[in-house]
């Protein structure tokens, strides 16, 4: 929370503790109850989705990625039949 606290000072920006979320990093062998007495916010586990993109310790799975595949598919079948020539068609 000092931390926090003093990003505050350093840059002017107000964070809402309330709204903030951490996530331990292989903090297994450590107190994060203690650590963390006095932090307001949520804590979670990986995997986390930051900015509508998944977030994980290992390697990335195509199975994290599949809800952006299927957005962009379900965007493209709207229009590419109409906009692409027939050679276009055949690439895509």
């Amino acid at each position: 929370l000092q931390i926090i606290t003093l990003f505050d000072d350093a840059f002017g920006l107000r964070l809402n503790i309330e709204k903030s979320m951490i996530t331990p990093n292989r903090c297994n062998d450590k107190n994060l109850q203690k650590i963390l007495q006095n932090f307001g916010g949520q804590t979670t586990q990986f995997p986390i989705k930051y900015l509508g993109l998944p977030i994980t310790l290992g390697r990335a799975r195509l199975v994290h990625f599949q809800f952006i595949l299927d957005r962009i598919r379900a965007r493209l079948a709207g229009w590419k039949g109409r906009l692409i020539s027939f050679a276009g068609r055949r690439v895509l």
